[in-house]
């Protein structure tokens, strides 16, 4: 996955380990255009699926950053050049205070981009300290992947032209080093063989790349990144974070009771504990949830559960301005702000003309911020590709992107 974005002049140039002469397509990593902690773990055959985990870790902004700088940690797939799609957990400064905790996921082929996302987001101070898991599955037979978070279905792609592929990327990731603070990521990764047989890939087959310094006695934060690959033979985790120069205090786990009882076959207790202690042990531990996975059915009730009123965006009281929406889809899509237009619109609207299904999520009757441009613009997948056009649909309580479409299939041309 490609980035622009400005990074700070004492970011070094990045070193890969182990270096390879001839990298197989899944381990070309891309250039150092942001600050980046990576691995690419790939095999010899083919995948049909990817997951990981991860426990939501506090993303803090200082006054030095600007609106619509973010961080992002995710999983990053290219089964061919020109397509892929990512998943994830993002953190964007939206104004003066606001800043949120966003799960999306986003896919880019045939000259467009398409941005989705999972859950309202979380407020500034609410990185709820739990597991979440990100999982994509090949559909069927056909050349799309399924999209679920925490175990359940959220989104199918509809841009791919292949349905596996022989690694993926998994990575921590700011335009701004120097003004952000990002707790551990402790990310745990596995693929699915043929024959729907979930594995951990070889420590040899892990290949890694810090682009800043690996923080350390030369180089103390905040320009550097704390990163270890754990486990061998076979890899477990990638464990990392951004230092900042004074230590803060991760928050408590917030998760709620278990729903209790079963769900299409799954134990929901057994999932709760499971998900509080290892999601990546799941699949073999939780009676039922493999095969409610394999069914594509709705497999955690926890998940499913709206987040208490106190997490939620509106409890934050940060409203977002249509300038400040014009400037975070400048900042996001590389692109002139004087270009963009700004209008409202509510969920239900764009909905009809999107062909999205927010509605599900946020109120038909929220108002959000439309962004629309004819402009060039880049999205943060896709290399170096440029797209005609911008539509983008923002929670003006939040800050949040909620869809956002570049090219030729993007809506309100």
């Amino acid at each position: 996955m490609a980035v622009i974005g400005a990074v700070v002049a004492a970011v070094s140039a990045g070193v890969v380990q182990p270096a390879a002469a001839d990298t197989p397509l899944a381990c070309k990593f891309p250039g150092n255009r942001s600050a980046a902690a990576r691995i690419c773990a790939e095999v010899s055959g083919q995948i049909y699926g990817a997951f990981a985990t991860w426990k939501n870790a506090p993303i803090t902004f200082s006054n030095g950053a600007a609106v619509g700088d973010w961080v992002q940690n995710y999983m990053d797939m290219m089964p061919v050049p020109g397509t892929g799609f990512d998943m994830g957990l993002r953190s964007t400064k939206a104004g003066a205070v606001g800043r949120t905790y966003e799960p999306y996921w986003a896919e880019n082929g045939n000259q467009s981009y398409q941005e989705h996302a999972i859950t309202p987001a979380r407020g500034p101070a609410s990185a709820d300290g739990l597991n979440h898991s990100y999982m994509v599955l090949r559909s069927g037979q056909t050349s799309q992947w399924d999209v679920l978070y925490d175990f359940n279905p959220v989104g199918r792609t509809a841009l791919q032209s292949q349905g596996y592929t022989n690694g993926y990327n998994v990575q921590l990731e700011t335009n701004n080093l120097r003004d952000t603070t990002i707790g551990e990521m402790e990310d745990r990764f596995q693929y699915l063989a043929p024959g729907d047989e979930w594995s951990r890939f070889d420590r040899t087959s892990v290949t890694t790349q810090v682009t800043s310094a690996t923080c350390g006695t030369s180089s103390p934060p905040p320009y550097c990144f704390a990163a270890e690959l754990t486990g061998s033979p076979k890899a477990i985790a990638w464990k990392v974070s951004k230092p900042a120069a004074v230590a803060f205090t991760a928050p408590r786990p917030q998760r709620g009771a278990s729903a209790g009882a079963t769900l299409n076959g799954v134990d929901q207790d057994a999932l709760a504990t499971c998900m509080a202690n290892d999601p990546s042990q799941c699949l073999q531990q939780v009676p039922g949830l493999a095969a409610c996975v394999h069914a594509r059915l709705a497999c955690n009730a926890t998940a499913q559960q709206p987040a208490p009123r106190s997490l939620t965006p509106r409890s934050v009281g940060s409203t977002l301005t249509a300038e400040q929406t014009r400037q975070l889809a400048a900042v996001r899509f590389h692109t002139d702000a004087t270009q963009i237009q700004v209008r409202p619109m509510t969920v239900a609207s764009y909905d009809k003309a999107a062909g999205t299904q927010l509605g599900g999520q946020w109120s038909p009757d929220l108002t959000l911020w439309l962004a629309t441009s004819t402009a060039e613009t880049k999205s943060e997948k896709g290399g170096e590709t440029h797209y005609n056009g911008l539509t983008a649909a923002y929670d003006p309580s939040s800050g949040q992107l909620l869809h956002a479409a570049l090219g030729a299939q993007r809506p309100f041309k």
